[in-house]
């Protein structure tokens, strides 16, 4: 089966960080929308590195090895 919760994850991360950099841009607090930004990526990256992890340990279950 097919897992979708992670691409459900991060389109919400996606959908959140660009409407809040949209409205701290409208504020007059441009400098700050990079911070967001960043944290957006690094939120992605945290929940592709967790999806490929389980993905690696289903893998590795199917060799017969437990990581």
């Amino acid at each position: 089966m097919i897992e979708v919760a992670a691409i459900f994850k991060i389109l919400g991360i996606g959908v959140v960080s660009h409407f809040s950099s949209t409205v701290l841009e409208n504020m007059g607090h441009g400098g700050k929308v990079i911070f967001v930004k960043i944290a957006g990526y690094v939120a992605c990256a945290y929940v592709s590195f967790e999806v490929w992890w389980e993905c690696l340990r289903q893998v590795a279950h199917t060799f017969g090895v437990h990581v």
